[in-house]
């Protein structure tokens, strides 16, 4: 009797032992299986936002890109409509100052031909005293000459039809020296300056 339940007891402690084994090893097996399933979460985790981020960004950037493109063909067009009113308006003006420059070029050339009707009633100088030079002088006129005067007053004058009446460098060397009475009246005798010429070239010494 002792025998059987001492058989019985072991057979019940080996059934324990062997229950608790295999419940620890279906426990590991689970514990195994859980983290493998976690890591594939993760895994697939880790998957899903990397693609989520991959599709973000192309979208991100194809978003950008087409907003930019917009954005710069509203400003092209408003700048070609700008850049084409403002030629017009300067195109218009560059004309409107052509024409006035021609018309007051015109007009000072006219004024300094017909100037001397002018400055005839002015200076009391007879029209036909009256000679037109251009540069550097415009008109030299001899008062009194034409008149019977005993004394002809020689008279260099300067024609200025724009607003400023300054002289440029020659215009005002010529002034200086008719105001430092730099100005002298020579004779020249030109038959003897082409005989003198004519003896130089024959080789005949002057006497």
């Amino acid at each position: 009797m002792i025998v059987s339940i001492s058989l019985a007891i072991g057979v019940i402690l080996a059934s324990v032992v062997i229950i608790l084994i295999i419940s620890f090893a279906l426990e590991r097996r689970v514990l195994k299986l859980k983290l493998l399933m976690e890591q594939e979460r993760l895994s697939a985790q880790k998957t899903a936002e990397e693609t989520a981020k991959t599709l973000f960004n192309q979208w991100a950037e194809a978003s950008i890109k087409t907003i930019r493109n917009q954005i710069t063909e509203t400003l092209k067009k408003d700048y070609e409509v700008q850049l084409e009113s403002w030629k017009k308006q300067e195109e218009k003006k560059i004309r409107e100052d052509a024409i006035q420059k021609s018309i007051n070029t015109l007009l000072g050339k006219i004024g300094e031909e017909f100037s001397p009707v002018l400055l005839a009633n002015k200076y009391g100088i007879n029209l036909k005293d009256f000679r037109h030079l251009g540069t550097p002088v415009d008109f030299v006129a001899f008062k009194g000459l034409s008149d019977g005067s005993s004394e002809v007053e020689v008279l260099f004058l300067e024609i200025k039809s724009g607003k400023s009446s300054g002289l440029v460098g020659r215009e005002r060397m010529v002034r200086d020296a008719v105001k430092s009475k730099r100005v002298s009246y020579e004779v020249v005798n030109l038959g003897e300056m082409i005989g003198g010429l004519k003896s130089e070239l024959n080789g005949d010494n002057p006497a």
